[in-house]
């Protein structure tokens, strides 16, 4: 049967008395749709509306939406869907390219459309009108096969977007392919989430099981924030989704999972180690209520590491694949037996081929069959380019394995070819780069700029960082640690797969509605500014405007403009790493002016958890200042940017670090050891140097140059995990007792490894306790102890001695304390950073003369650092450089 109005027929009678759309506490059989369908029919008759017409549906998932969809189908009308989120000015370019003249909107869309009434005539839900039954006279329009039933407009990711004609023939033979595969039954209950203008949704969630007799469920627009509440009320049996949800949904459990601790994390992971998980964890499968069968999963790429986690959870999720010009389904993994990664075999009734096959297999993908479109509505030009010899050429690359099965590698209008003739797919780059839990988002493209008298050529990505994730850890540098992130990644792929560029922003991508980048719309907003190296431009709201002209907003303004010497101006979405150029320690100092600049008190951690942009602090002075209203004249000391005013908000760090330290963070210094103390020490040094001697050859040169007593610092090249085991089996055994390490807490979060880092002389900190980790270290000095520093702050990505932080100048000049030169050779090569796991290589650690603070200042000059503190840190950098 390739007419859809004779298949809802069949669905009304067949099923008459089940319930097949629900929303909320309404609920309509299917003999109700039917005759509902037949007044709301001959209603639209009464409008005019006739066989042929376009006629645009711009809804919210509902019950109406079908309804009127099989009306226009039962009079020979052809749907036009639109999204009722889009702008007026598409709607606009959308009914002009269709040539509708009549349209269904609610109340909500309709605001979107009524200016266009001029042009097509919108009939509100409220306005329908549907008490009559029609005559006998009236009668179904009887349609034939290849007659038009949908446009449907694609919004593409590399081009602009083309009206898809679907006839009546290609959506009931994509219906009768999942029907022959069992998708669905009169048993299922679908959650009707996806929006019904695409074509995955308008087959998967609404054409296909409505005929197979299920209940589609329909709930509000808030589902992305209740999804988990609407899974266990409804308890779908088949669960229709993207990617992008389902990585959504990967990322809560997989969050969930790793909170758990001790057994219970020995329990799980032996559960879905050995597959039982099923029957093990049933609190995992019963938060997507206890009648799932399985997950269904299209319209981009599924990431095969959440596909395999799924099943290691017990849950069954299928790949397809398919096109808005196939209707859509082209492709499905077979129930019986999926393959990861692929998106399945050919369904029922369509061919697939692999055409212009590259030396590896990989061409292009074309399809065959009755679900290909009619063609591009008013585009011959475009029909053809795709259409060839009753092929569908679909654009996308892949290739077929020896079972049949297809998988798809990218699409040939997104692919790079370099001038050297190396073929990238953007998307494997993406998914390689997102591995780091800082990357929230990102798209790859390629850049050729001008560089002295030539082109440059690389590779450059537009990034959107997890500002949540780096809120949880306490970060707050975003651009190295992104950068640190990428260079890690690497080393892991070939040269010219690097990404050489980036750019942050902080506003989502533009997508398609199924989650799919649109490349050519980034491209076109983001190239000028890498071009030319200059930063996003983006429209303030009317509330961000009244918020930066606050008086809070404008005394912000100039007290950042005169702390951090800023002369260009400055805009709420500013990042304060990345635009006001603020590092760590800056942040102390900017904190600290602030404070004097509103008169109010903040301390660093308040300002470093969660700020990362200058209308994040704004925020954050406003609630520090009780929503107090602020006199319209602003203090003098806030404005101005004469030396009187300078010196007056000058930070002194000698001030700062005779601060008392907090007593929760004294309580982690072990000042005066005890006999357990020395035992101890003695046991674990012992072990440690043994264990280096042995399988790492160990040797130490220079230790008799350490001082006898404090106070000193150490300052260590960084390049492995293993560098502060090396500087504690070089050292004697009373230095040992009066050396310390300040490391990051989250190295040392571990139930056994936390309860020994007092007796260890770890100092533990967040990023967001630089305050504290410096008091901290004026603390150790002070007493007359030894302090371990590594000052490039993280690991070397490339075994090479990075640039210094200047807190080890401000340590060195505040309290003028010697500086000891230390180079740790070999453990790049034992544990890069790169590498999960070390493996032996020989090791030494080199210690050099101590130098003092006023003897690195004058070297550092010497070099033409003005700063005094980044004067010192350079210093110390080129004696560790010495030691190599």
């Amino acid at each position: 049967m390739y007419s859809l109005s004779e298949n809802f027929i069949r669905a009304t009678e067949r099923f008459q008395d089940k319930v097949s759309l629900e929303r909320g506490s309404e609920r309509i059989t299917y003999g109700q749709v039917g005759e509902k369908v037949r007044k709301l029919a001959y209603f639209m008759s009464s409008l005019g509306i006739k066989r042929n017409d376009r006629v645009a549906i711009i809804l919210e998932n509902r019950p109406e939406w079908a309804e009127i969809f099989f009306a226009l189908a039962y009079i020979g009308a052809v749907a036009v869907p639109l999204d009722p989120k889009m702008s007026q000015k598409d709607v606009k370019n959308i009914i002009s390219d269709s040539g509708a003249r009549h349209g269904f909107s609610s109340k909500e869309t309709h605001k979107t459309v009524e200016p266009l009434k001029n042009e097509i005539a919108f009939t509100t839900l409220e306005e329908i009108k549907c008490e009559t039954l029609p005559p006998e006279s009236f009668k179904r329009a009887p349609m034939q096969p290849d007659d038009l039933m949908v446009i449907l407009y694609t919004s593409g990711t590399t081009d602009l977007p083309k009206g898809v004609m679907l006839t009546h023939k290609n959506l009931c033979s994509n219906y009768n392919s999942l029907r022959q595969m069992g998708i669905f039954s009169r048993k299922d209950v679908i959650l009707s989430i996806l929006p019904l203008y695409h074509s995955y949704a308008l087959m998967t969630t609404f054409i296909a099981p409505f005929f197979s007799g299920s209940r589609l469920v329909y709930v509000p627009s808030d589902w992305p924030e209740r999804l988990g509440d609407y899974i266990k009320e409804v308890e779908p049996t088949v669960f229709l989704g993207v990617p992008q949800l389902y990585n959504m949904m990967h990322s809560r459990m997989t969050k969930k999972l790793d909170s758990v601790e001790g057994f219970a994390k020995v329990y799980i992971k032996l559960a879905t180690g050995l597959g039982l998980a099923r029957l093990m964890l049933p609190a995992i499968r019963n938060a997507f209520g206890k009648r799932i069968r399985f997950f269904v999963s299209g319209g981009a790429k599924l990431d095969t590491n959440v596909a395999r986690d799924f099943f290691k959870l017990g849950f069954k999720i299928f790949e397809g694949y398919g096109l808005t010009e196939t209707s859509p389904v082209a492709s499905m993994n077979p129930i019986k037996r999926p393959k990861i990664g692929s998106i399945g075999r050919p369904v029922p009734d369509v061919k697939m081929k692999v055409m212009n096959k590259d030396p590896d297999g990989v061409g292009e993908i074309a399809i065959q069959g009755p679900n290909v479109m009619k063609g591009y509505y008013k585009n011959e030009a475009k029909t053809k380019e795709v259409l060839k010899n009753d092929w569908f050429f679909s654009g996308d690359l892949g290739y077929e394995d020896k079972d049949g099965y297809f998988y798809i590698t990218g699409r040939s209008k997104e692919m790079i070819v370099l001038s050297s003739g190396k073929n990238i797919y953007p998307e494997e780059i993406e998914k390689h780069y997102s591995a780091t839990p800082y990357i929230k988002e990102m798209c790859v493209l390629s850049v050729l700029k001008e560089k002295g008298k030539g082109k440059l050529e690389y590779l450059h990505a537009i990034i959107v960082p997890d500002l949540e994730f780096f809120k949880e850890r306490g970060e707050m540098n975003v651009r190295k640690v992104i950068k640190s992130a990428i260079d890690n990644l690497s080393k892991d792929i070939p040269p010219y797969r690097h990404i050489m560029g980036f750019t942050v922003t902080q506003e989502p991508l533009a997508r398609t509605v199924l989650g799919k980048l649109k490349r050519y719309e980034i491209q076109k907003k983001f190239m000028p500014v890498i071009l030319e190296d200059r930063r996003e431009e983006e429209a303030l709201s009317p509330e961000d405007e009244a918020l930066l002209g606050s008086d809070t907003g404008k005394r912000l303004v100039a007290c950042l403009k005169d702390a951090l010497d800023i002369k260009s101006p400055l805009r709420l979405n500013d990042s304060i790493e990345l635009d006001l150029g603020v590092d760590s320690l800056a942040r102390v100092e900017l904190v600290l002016a602030i404070e004097k600049c509103f008169d109010i008190d903040i301390t660093d951690e308040m300002i470093a958890s969660g700020i990362f942009t200058v209308k994040d602090m704004l925020l954050r002075i406003e609630k520090a200042l009780g929503k107090k209203a602020l006199g319209s004249g602003l203090p003098s000391t806030s404005l101005g940017t004469g030396v009187a005013q300078k010196e007056e908000k000058a930070i002194h760090w000698s001030e700062i670090l005779q601060q008392p330290l907090p007593e929760e963070f004294q309580k982690k210094i072990l000042l005066q050891p005890n006999w357990i103390d020395y035992v101890f020490t003695f046991s674990i040094k012992g072990f440690i140097w043994l264990f280096f001697r042995i399988f790492y050859r160990l040797k130490v040169d220079g230790a008799d140059k350490l001082p006898k007593k404090g106070p000193y610092v150490l300052c260590v090249n960084h390049t492995s995990f293993l560098d502060g085991f090396i500087v504690c089996a070089g050292v004697g055994f009373r230095t040992e007792l009066d050396l310390f390490f300040i490391a990051f807490r989250r190295y040392f979060v571990v139930p056994i490894v936390r309860n020994l880092v007092r007796r260890a002389r770890i100092i533990p900190i967040d990023a967001t306790q630089i305050i504290e980790a410096m008091q901290g270290s004026y603390f150790i000095l002070k007493h007359n102890k030894a302090l371990c520093i590594f000052p490039e702050g993280e690991r070397s990505i490339d075994g090479e001695v990075k640039e210094f932080k200047k807190g080890i100048g401000i340590i060195a000049k505040e309290l003028d304390v010697p500086l000891v030169p230390v180079y740790i050779k070999g453990a790049f090569e034992a544990w890069p950073r790169t590498e999960k796991y070390p493996k032996l290589h020989p090791v030494e650690i080199r210690f050099g003369e101590p130098v003092s603070s006023d003897a690195l200042l004058e070297q550092g000059k010497s070099l033409g650092v003005k700063d005094d503190d980044e004067a010192i840190s350079t210093a110390i950098r080129e004696e560790v450089g010495k030691l190599r």
